[in-house]
Parts: C-alpha cells; structure tokens; sequence
C-alpha cells in the first residue's frame, strides 16, 4: 500500500471523483485539512449539485467561499450553479447580445435564454475552478467531484465545444453572408474567445500539475466503476495520481458471521484493486471508522490514513 502524499507529490490540483457514495466528499475534505495543516493556502471546490460537504466540514460553504473554522488556511465552497450562470452572464451577456442581435431583433431575454441552456453553466464552472488553478491565491486545489459519470460528462462537454467551435466560425460565417442584413458584430472574435477557454480548461485537468485521485469501495459494482473510470480518463490524457480503496474491515474486529462474509468479499476485491492499480498507479487504504466523520477532528484521523499509513495489511484496528 502507498500514501497519497507519495503519490500525488505537489500537484497543485487534486481531484477526487468516483462512484456515488464511496467517500469522495470524506477523502477530499481529509486531504484538503491536511495540506492546510501543513501551511499550504488551499481551497476546497465542491461541483456536486447534490454536495455534502458542508455536512461534512460541520460548516456551510454554499454558495460563497467560506474560511472554514479551525482549520487555518482552508477555504471551502460548494458551487451554486445558478450564481455560475449569473457569471456566466456577466462575463458574456453584451457579446451574446451584440452577437444575435446583428442577426436579428431580440430583446436582453436572449442572454437569460442561453445562460439557461442545457450545459452552459456545467462547463462555466470549471472555467470558475480555472481561475484559482491560475492565481496564486492558493497552494493547493482540491477538487470534490460530483459522481463519476458527471464528470467524465463535464470533461467530454469541455472537448466537443473544442472541437465545435473550431468549425463554427466557417458556419457562422456563410449564414451572415446569406442575410441581407449588416452584420455589427463579427461571431468570430466571441467563439474565438470560448474555444480558447474550453482549450484552457481540457490542458488544465490533463495538466502534470494536476491528479485524479479515484476513490473506491472493495465491493463488485464500486470495482467495477473503477475499472471503467481509469479508463475514461485515460482516454483523455488525464492522469490517474491515486486510487483509494476506502472503508475497509478488519478481520480481528469482526469475529460475527455477517462480518466475517464481508471481510471476506473485501479481501477478495482488494486483491482486485491490488493486482490492478498497485504498482500503477499505486493503491491507499483507508478503514471503515466507528463513527460519522464530521468535523476537523475526525478528517484529521481519515488523514492520517491516507497520508501517513502504508500499513493495512500489518494493520488489525482502524485507528
């Protein structure tokens, strides 16, 4: 077993994504009070639209960055995704309707009609995530992901406006010249400006300075969504810093038939995860603990195992 301070060494973003309900929002608040603790400026960026990190921080952080108390150092926010539209809106509303406006008359609704388009203010959030990953406000950038298929969805979004809006300026080009109408504002110079962003932030997330850490549990259908995440982000060019098998049991704990089955079924999927990501892209155990993990105190306890201890294996108690 590693540690993930081995493993992701001084990427300045680390994201955390896997299947719903393994412990991703736990294993990024944990990793994030440990940087802190270690006097690195660090934020906490939750784009879940159903986040739990307040819950799990014992603060609320929603909709507005919050300087989490205890913890020195550490800011959190879970992104209001209406607010995000409401940027989005601020950063591009006059060009949106200089643009359509030059093809037709239409009042300001035009702007709220595309800020509400499907995907818009998805893929404007990680331009939000791109503008701390470029300040240096922060040492560290932890990113809690929503849920797997969310964001391999987020990520191929990000890809095909690329890839879109390269040809788009050809299209957009022979429709103003099918109007009869003067045209006031040039298309080209807006979708240049959105290709370049999209282009800014695919490099981010596939970026040397950047780590997926995929969270997991030792069960069938959590394996399995590993299996198929690696993969995906593989494909992508995004490198796979970690895997982290979270809530393992210890035998010498569970001595009653209904534990000793799942100890059982555990072991079996932990060699699994073992044989697959052990070597590469290195493999982090974490116990299941006693207790709900809310607060600073216990975060720090599910730090230690993903920072300080390699042990399971020799391990018999979940500290």
């Amino acid at each position: 077993m590693e540690t993930l301070q081995t493993l992701v060494g001084d990427a300045k973003l680390v994201a955390f994504t896997g299947k719903g309900g393994v412990g991703k929002t736990t294993c990024s608040a944990a990793t994030a009070v440990r940087f802190a603790n270690e006097d690195e400026r660090t934020l906490l960026l939750s784009t879940d639209r159903s986040p739990s990190l307040s819950d799990v921080l014992g603060v609320d952080v929603y909709g507005e960055l919050t300087s989490v108390p205890d913890v020195e150092g550490l800011d959190a926010l879970e992104l209001d995704f209406d607010a995000v539209a409401e940027r989005w809106k601020a950063e591009f509303g006059d060009e949106v309707y200089a643009l359509v406006s030059s093809f037709m008359s239409v009042d300001r609704w035009v702007v709220d009609y595309f800020a509400e388009a499907p995907g818009i203010a998805t893929q404007f959030a990680l331009a939000y995530l791109l503008e701390f990953y470029r300040g240096d406000t922060y040492d560290r950038i932890v990113w809690d992901t929503a849920p797997a298929g969310a964001t391999i969805g987020l990520i191929e979004l990000e890809e095909k406006l690329y890839a879109h809006l390269g040809d788009a300026p050809k299209f957009y080009a022979k429709l103003r010249a099918a109007i009869s109408r003067d045209v006031a504002q040039d298309p080209s110079e807006l979708l240049e400006k959105w290709r370049v962003l999209a282009e800014d932030c695919l490099a981010m997330v596939q970026n040397d300075d950047t780590a997926f850490v995929v969270v997991t549990n030792p069960e069938t259908l959590a394996v399995a969504e590993t299996d198929r995440i690696t993969r995906d982000l593989s494909k992508r060019d995004i490198s796979v810093g970690a895997v982290i098998a979270n809530r393992l049991l210890s035998a010498e704990l569970c001595d009653c038939d209904f534990h000793t089955e799942r100890v059982a079924m555990q072991k079996e999927h932990l060699a699994e995860l073992e044989a697959a990501y052990g070597d590469s892209p290195g493999l982090v155990a974490v116990p299941q603990f006693p207790a709900d993990i809310d607060g600073r105190e216990p975060l720090a306890d599910v730090a230690t195992w993903v920072f300080d201890r390699s042990d399971w294996k020799k391990s018999t108690t979940a500290e």
